[in-house]
């Protein structure tokens, strides 16, 4: 009886066996069927279709769908041709094995596992917040297919994710003695030698040389810290990340390569930036843990660079709202190749997925020709490995837009600008012009839905989280008949939530008493707990100078931070801009004791505010608040009353001033307005 079961009604393995009885092998689950699918004898195959066995065994495992889609179909339906029978078959497998998968997170198994699966661990211990975001919008895409269904020419996707948890953490650090590391004050390249010196544990070792077997195209190594992406207290973009092109005819040379790379998105746990930001909002570093994250890079290899055409940065709530736009409507920046030209605060296009063609930072030629991104990021692949170490840049190459000008990405997001009729056209390739990249093919005329798909993205994450949602993203666009679109989701975070129970009013009698007024503030407070003012001499300003000013901000945040007393920072351009063109490119142990932070507009500066970028994220989420004062006459900074106090001290390009009672800090959220005014004026 036990015997008749097994054979007879499906259970236990599926048996092969040729037409005259003999076993030729077993199957004990759909990936075993669809791998002896492939290479089973074709009489073997066609007997097994006549008799059902197929849709026989998938009933008796509760396969009802896929078994009642298998069960009907003939030779004859496939015109006699018993190959397409058994491809039907095979995809049929694959289908229903990779819907099972969506949104689950598998234990990988080296021995036995299938690099098609879009959600791997290795180890027992966390995710991290990074990989525990990508999880969870790995499930809210499973779970709303309406998405997958308006846009269906689209592919809507988390990339294909291996996650080392923090378990792998734990052991490599104990193992190599570097707990002391978390406490000691040791310069970020020091810390990165000890890690890459360690011996890194074998297990983990053999399971990625299993995994590099068969994935060899380029891949992202990420960090997802405990705390990284929590929603108070996020630690957005201050670990590392590796861009690896993993395309090495050796092996060994490519897993050396990964590991590497582990080691140093786990040894970034220990830099300076993050404890310095661990110190500003209350945790140990010692209490932090590192998983890493192995990610499928999304994009294309244009003549050895590889690189997606779009990457991007969304938020559910847009703090700079204008003209029609709404709050709660959002905003997304954007940029050509990979995401660093858009979280290190260079040149990008700001719009609202509400309203995509309103561009009030593009009005005239002029300034589609000053705003808009001149280079871009992109993966070098190739046999020439660099040595990796702190740098993160050594396997990405800056390129000049207009050295890309053949490539399919430029020809479908640039326009061209005529020198002779100073007019920009919305079409790529034309003679004696230049490229320019507005992105018109895509905001204007929507040949690739992206804000629409960015709307829709950013209310599933909104009612996923209950909160506001940050995402990024990378959209690799198709050039060829025979492939489709794609838009990759790499980041799901939320935002930082605001104080919205404290109502602040700003009333006319204020505005006419602050020395400082802005229309795009930051966050909703009233604090009088400031005393310091540093900012930067207007008259000593120089745009090729960026870089000493930051290191001497630096040295000023260090004296004001070892007295435990906040200040307010005053400044020209985009603060924690990468492009030193734009702004004052400071870095967060630069600004670590910052209270509050004033961006100004000047002639030689012309920038966006910085919203997008992770420096940008880490204000935000430590609750400074940020004012933006335009240059036109409603914004206001009152430089004869500033430069009238007395000076405490000066460097080159600085001013330090202590007064004896604070200023008076009143931001209104709901109205992103804010000010700051004397005591004796309050």
């Amino acid at each position: 009886m036990r015997r008749f079961i097994k054979e007879h009604l499906g259970f236990g393995s599926f048996v092969i066996k040729s037409p005259d009885g003999k076993e030729i092998g077993r199957a004990s689950n759909l990936r075993s069927l669809e791998k002896h699918l492939e290479t089973m004898p074709e009489d073997a195959f066609y007997n097994h279709c006549i008799n059902n066995d197929f849709s026989r065994w998938l009933f008796a495992r509760t396969e009802i769908t896929l078994a009642s889609k298998l069960r009907p179909a003939t030779l004859e339906d496939f015109n006699n041709d018993i190959e397409k029978l058994r491809e039907f078959l095979i995809d049929s497998l694959k289908e229903r094995r990779m819907s099972m998968r969506k949104g689950v997170i598998v234990n990988f198994d080296p021995h036995d596992f299938d690099p098609e699966t879009d959600f791997f661990k290795i180890g027992k211990g966390s995710l991290g917040g990074k990989a525990r975001g990508l999880a969870f919008m790995s499930s809210i895409l499973h779970s709303n297919p309406e998405i997958h269904k308006k846009f269906k020419d689209v592919d809507i996707f988390v990339p294909r994710t291996l996650v080392i948890t923090t378990e792998g953490f734990d052991k490599f650090v104990q193992d190599n003695n570097l707990e002391e590391l978390a406490k000691a004050d040791m310069p970020d390249y020091e810390i990165a030698e000890k890690f890459l010196k360690g011996k890194f544990p074998e297990d983990l070792k053999a399971d990625l040389n299993a995994y590099l077997l068969k994935i060899r195209r380029p891949i992202a190594v990420r960090s997802s810290g405990l705390l990284e992406d929590a929603q108070f207290r996020a630690y957005a973009g201050l670990y590392k990340t590796y861009m690896l092109p993993n395309d090495h005819s050796s092996l060994s040379v490519r897993l050396d390569n990964l590991i590497d790379a582990v080691k140093l998105v786990w040894a970034s746990a220990y830099f300076e930036g993050p404890k310095a930001f661990s110190k500003r909002v209350g945790n140990l570093t010692e209490e932090e843990k590192m998983a890493v994250i192995i990610q499928h890079l999304v994009g294309k290899d244009y003549g050895g660079y590889f690189y997606p055409a779009i990457s991007g940065v969304a938020q559910s709530y847009n703090y700079y709202p204008f003209s029609r736009m709404k709050p709660e409507e959002g905003i997304a920046t954007a940029a050509m190749g990979l995401g660093k030209t858009v979280v290190e605060g260079e040149k990008t296009l700001r719009f609202s997925p509400v309203y995509p063609q309103l561009l009030p930072q593009r009005s005239s030629v002029e300034d589609i020709l000053e705003n808009s991104q001149r280079f871009f990021y992109a993966l070098k692949t190739g046999e020439n490995y660099e040595k990796l170490g702190i740098d993160e840049n050594r396997t990405l190459a800056r390129i000049e837009v207009t050295d890309a000008a053949d490539q399919p990405p430029v020809r479908f997001l640039a326009s061209t600008y005529i020198p002779e009729e100073h007019r920009i056209r919305d079409s790529a390739g034309i003679p004696g012009g230049y490229p320019v990249l507005t992105f018109a093919q895509v905001l204007k005329y929507n040949l690739f839905p992206l804000a629409n798909i960015i709307s829709h993205i950013l209310d599933m994450g909104r009612e996923g989280m209950g909160c506001p949602v940050e995402i990024e993203f990378s959209v690799n666009l198709c050039h060829e008949n025979d492939c489709r679109p794609q838009f990759a989701l790499l980041q799901l975070r939320p935002m930082t939530a605001r104080e919205e129970q404290m109502n602040v009013s700003i009333t006319k009698e204020d505005i006419e008493k602050a020395f400082c007024f802005s229309k795009n503030a930051l966050g909703n407070t009233i604090r009088d707990d400031i005393a310091d003012i540093v900012y930067v001499k207007p008259h000593e300003f120089d745009p090729g100078k960026t870089p000493e000013i930051a290191r001497e901000i630096g040295r000023m945040n260090a004296m004001l931070l070892k007295d435990g007393r906040k200040y307010l920072l005053i400044g020209p351009g985009r603060w924690g801009s990468a492009d030193r063109w734009l702004g004052i490119p400071v870095s967060w142990t630069d600004i670590c004791g910052v209270g509050v932070m004033v961006e100004t507009q000047v002639p030689e500066l012309k920038a966006d505010p910085s919203q997008g970028s992770h420096f940008f994220h880490n204000i935000t989420t430590l609750g400074i608040n940020y004012l933006t004062v335009a240059s036109d006459d409603k914004d206001f900074l009152n430089w004869d009353w500033i430069s009238s106090l007395k000076e405490t001290t000066t460097s080159k390009y600085l001013v330090h001033v202590r007064l004896e009672n604070p200023v008076i800090l009143k931001v209104d959220g709901r109205q992103s307005h804010g000010l700051i005014l004397s005591s004796e004026n309050y």
